[in-house]
């Protein structure tokens, strides 16, 4: 008996070896990590030089002390100030007993954070390294909607990286052939009918301020837990957390938020294509100061959707389908009675969009590269541009 018994041993501990082996190595799929969340930090500007980004990482780690990871794993992609001057960009994981470097990029200052190659080899890094059935991802940095200056990588619509910026379609090119389960942007002024609808085949939901928000960004300590949440993510939860976090006597009580459906967004352009193809005027500049703004530029670009529609639809027979459709769209939204600058919010429906007031505005910072543009807002006659 005893040989037999010493083939069994022998046989259990390979079993017992090659298990093991297949869950700690990087790649090899692991069914019990439901989820793994990325956190792309661009920081090498003047939030990382206000230590925004250590202040975040310190609220990960909180949170991934205090056992809110649920079995998940959260990466963070970290562009750390001082990329040229040595200080290469990072790719850490948060764990319970603190941050760990898993892969830490070539060292090289011509490579920005915002260039679609880094952006897609990182979230090929994240697969590899840490496999799961499904993954979120936090986008970390400055922003400004769809706007963009000229040229693609010095344009400003994602990210601030020494100055360096990607447009809007350039961030859906670099995350396209992956899907998320939430799409979460910790920055100012991407929750407006642009971005969405841009990215709407990305993602489930998109959560995202239509305003600036304060420097702090969201409470990661907090919103960790809604991202590893059994099933799908508690994205509400995470949106109405940031909300509450400067509304209830925040130093900055400044603060909207949005949860977007997306699967509700293909309805949404149809209807509001019906409604613009009867647009043969442009608005005027006291129609157009009756709805409430959500940026302070002296252009501004982005104007409260709802109201917007309500105007040029004149709340006729296409209306309601329109806002049928609108609500549909938007699972929730939150907001303080200001915005930053002390930006009075009278009226608060969630989502912004701009508003074509002359035939310039078509090509207005880029606007005709969006496709909410190309897809529904060139359905009117005058706004087709030439």
């Amino acid at each position: 008996m005893k040989p037999i018994l010493s083939l069994i041993t022998i046989f259990c501990c390979i079993l017992f070896s090659s298990c093991h082996k297949k869950h700690d190595e990087p790649g090899k799929e692991d069914d019990a990590i439901h989820r793994t969340v990325l956190v792309y930090m661009v920081a090498d500007n003047t939030l990382g030089d206000a230590y925004c980004d250590n202040s975040d990482l310190q609220e990960m780690l909180a949170a991934a002390k205090a056992d809110k990871l649920n079995g998940g794993r959260l990466l963070v992609y970290h562009n750390r100030p001082g990329t040229g001057f040595g200080k290469a960009p990072q790719l850490l994981e948060i764990t319970k007993e603190g941050s760990v470097v898993i892969k830490e990029y070539p060292n090289d200052p011509a490579i920005y954070s915002v260039d679609p190659a880094r952006i897609k080899e990182v979230i090929a890094d994240t697969k590899k390294l840490a496999p799961a059935k499904d993954y979120g991802l936090v986008l970390w940095s400055h922003a400004d909607g769809w706007l963009e200056h000229e040229g693609d990588y010095s344009s400003r619509s994602f990210g601030d990286d020494r100055k360096k910026h990607i447009t809007l379609p350039g961030l859906a090119k670099a995350l396209e052939k992956n899907y998320f389960s939430f799409i979460y942007f910790d920055c100012c002024l991407m929750g407006n009918i642009e971005v969405a609808y841009e990215l709407r085949r990305l993602t489930p939901v998109i959560v995202a301020s239509p305003t600036e928000l304060p420097i702090d960004g969201m409470p990661y300590d907090e919103n960790v837990e809604c991202f590893f949440a059994n099933g799908e993510p508690n994205m509400l939860n995470a949106a109405y957390n940031t909300y509450k976090h400067y509304a209830n006597g925040n130093r900055d009580p400044y603060c909207q938020m949005v949860v977007i459906n997306t699967d509700q967004l293909d309805a949404l352009a149809s209807a509001s294509r019906s409604i613009l193809a009867k647009v043969n005027t442009y608005p005027t500049d006291d129609e157009i100061s009756g709805i409430q703004k959500y940026s302070i530029d002296a252009r501004c670009w982005s104007y409260d959707m709802k109201q917007y529609f309500e105007l040029i639809s004149g709340k006729g027979s296409t209306y309601p389908a329109w806002e049928s459709a609108f609500n549909s769209t938007i699972a929730a939204a939150h907001s303080t009675p200001l915005g930053i600058w002390n930006l009075k919010i009278h009226t608060y429906n969630g989502l912004g969009s701009f508003i074509i007031s002359s035939p310039s505005d078509i090509t207005y910072r880029g606007y005709n590269n969006c496709a909410w543009y190309k897809d529904v807002v060139s359905a009117s006659p005058i706004y087709k541009g030439k």
